[in-house]
């Protein structure tokens, strides 16, 4: 784009920050943690799959598998230059993760799955002039895909108050971005389509450090690390005219982008079993890869959040059961992304709640509302609520036709 210009730029889009960089990284974990802000780096649960920390599984059950599916609902009202009457609000379902995990002896957990980790979507148009030339285009500039994280998760206590993990993945996917061109009378169109593939390992560590304190109050410490990771691209271009291919995928560069070393440390703190008031902490180093482009760059980002979960247990064959629980929390987060060098930020409140639908069906339910970004230096804002909705089924494992504990 650096031969033209685009004048009266309209939008319509899922999140028009997602035009940077591998698209709108989402670090939010779709689980129990969802109505405490995602709040969950030192929590360990026999009856949720938790994947904020990897040491996290080592809480399951053992002779039981459980297998977890996430989905959300978002709707956002944007505001801000560009946006008008027909673009103001949009909304769209996601499913965000699937996970498989087992307790596979008193010592070790494992699972597998999968997590929407960026994504792709935006639409943008206006008026293109090219330079040395008077003529004026309409130009149409869309993007879809987004990259996905693969994992496996290992987790292993080591005595009765700490529990290592490692969590092995494979980040990939693809984003595609289209620039259209039809000219004032509408005779030519050409449209122009740029794929870029990533992939790469990628390898998160755990640790979670848990202690009774009395009778009646619990401690838990929790941390994660992520080292700077880099993800090989293969890019190719795709050209037609007039619905007439001039240039079919053909190979242009191969090139990389990097993520960035991640700290992570949380706090639990549980009385009588019940009420657990915790807090996360997140620090990503983006600041040393230089990560920019025209107009934006990444830079470190800080994510804080908390919150309160109030569990009601019921008495059955002799143990205290978990029935239901309910919670509230929040977060704010120094986003990564500044655009005109204005940080892209955001807030949010959630609350949930969750139990046991019958023996074999658990639920988690949470709403989220917040904002994202100001209009100040021509930023769109967005105000959004979230739906996020989790439905987990466990049962025993079976070992040549007996149940096994």
């Amino acid at each position: 784009m650096s031969s033209a210009s685009l004048q009266s730029l309209s939008q319509n889009m899922n999140s028009p920050y997602s035009i940077y960089g591998i698209g709108d990284i989402d670090n939010r974990m779709y689980n129990r943690t969802s109505g405490m802000g995602g709040t969950g780096l030192a929590t360990r649960s026999t009856n949720s799959i938790i994947n904020n920390n990897p040491a996290s599984i080592s809480g399951l059950p053992r002779s039981f598998y459980m297998f977890n599916v996430s989905a959300i609902g978002k709707t956002v009202q944007y505001s801000g230059e560009g946006v008008s009457e027909s673009n103001r609000n949009n909304k769209d379902l996601w499913l965000k993760g699937i996970a498989l995990a087992v307790k596979i002896n008193k010592f070790w957990a494992s699972s597998v799955g999968f997590r929407q980790f960026s994504n792709v979507n935006y639409k943008f148009s206006g008026n293109k002039n090219i330079i040395g030339n008077n003529e004026t285009y309409f130009a149409i500039y869309e993007g879809n895909g987004g990259l996905n994280d693969y994992y496996w998760t290992n987790a292993f206590s080591l005595g009765k108050h700490l529990s290592l993990g490692i969590k092995s993945s494979i980040i990939a996917g693809s984003i595609n971005q289209t620039e259209t061109i039809i000219n004032d009378v509408a005779t030519n169109t050409v449209e122009t389509k740029q794929q870029d593939y990533f992939g790469n390992a990628r390898f998160e560590y755990g640790a979670i450090y848990s202690l009774a304190i009395n009778k009646k109050w619990d401690i838990s410490l929790g941390g994660k690390f992520i080292n700077k990771t880099r993800l090989g691209t293969e890019r190719t271009l795709t050209v037609t005219e007039n619905d007439e291919i001039v240039v079919n995928d053909k190979f242009i560069k191969n090139d990389r982008f990097y993520l960035p070393k991640t700290f992570g440390a949380g706090l639990s703190i549980t009385h009588n079993k019940k009420t657990t008031f915790a807090a996360d902490y997140t620090y990503e180093s983006w600041q040393p890869l230089n990560i920019n482009g025209n107009g934006w760059h990444l830079a470190n980002s800080n994510r804080l959040s908390g919150g309160i979960e109030f569990a009601k247990h019921v008495v059955e064959m002799g143990q205290s059961v978990e029935k239901k629980y309910f919670q509230v929390g929040g977060f704010i987060s120094n986003s990564y992304l500044h655009v005109h060098n204005t940080p892209v930020n955001e807030f949010g409140i959630t609350v949930g709640m969750g139990g046991r639908l019958n023996n074999n069906l658990l639920y988690a339910l949470s709403l989220e509302g917040g904002q994202r970004a100001r209009t100040k230096a021509n930023l769109i804002k967005e105000n959004f609520f979230q739906v996020t909705i989790s439905l987990s089924y466990h049962d025993f494992l079976f070992s040549k036709g007996r149940k096994y504990d």
